[in-house]
């Protein structure tokens, strides 16, 4: 039986934006998440992003070409506006593939790779605080039930 694929994209905490993916994307699906991936680029504002594998299967080897294309493509405004990405991820293919993806793409974006959303959000909040992004770091950390990070001075 084959896993239904989905992109999903959840930008109600913005400057933080959450993408969760399941299934593997089919061809069409994988270029709408690039082009919507590319409307908040569009934005000009620096934000965090989770990227949610835990339903993920893996992309199709074309897929992961396109991918590094992409990220070469953009690679001014991702270094410019995105603060980071943190990555859960449970999968060790997936980790694996990731990997890759990230070294011939040569990403210089800070990427955590996390084992759960509230890791996720935890350090994506911190991100967007040592950004300036107070308000919206503690909004993320309210959302999550998270306590907020002490500083060590």
């Amino acid at each position: 039986m084959v896993t239904p694929s989905n992109i999903t994209f959840d930008d109600s905490l913005w400057p933080l934006l959450v993408v969760r993916f399941s299934g593997t994307p089919t061809k069409q699906q994988f270029e709408e998440y690039m082009a919507r991936r590319g409307s908040y680029l569009a934005r000009n504002q620096k934000h965090t992003l989770i990227y949610d594998t835990v339903s993920f299967s893996v992309l199709t080897p074309e897929q992961r070409q396109r991918q590094i294309q992409w990220l070469k493509e953009h690679k001014e405004p991702l270094q410019t506006l995105s603060l980071g990405s943190a990555l859960i991820i449970t999968s060790p293919v997936v980790r694996l593939l990731l990997s890759g993806v990230l070294h011939f793409s040569q990403a210089n974006a800070p990427y955590h790779a996390a084992r759960s959303l509230p890791d996720a959000a935890s350090w994506c909040a911190g991100r967007l605080a040592s950004a300036g992004l107070l308000t919206e770091a503690q909004r993320v950390r309210t959302h999550f039930g998270l306590a907020p990070r002490q500083g060590t001075g």
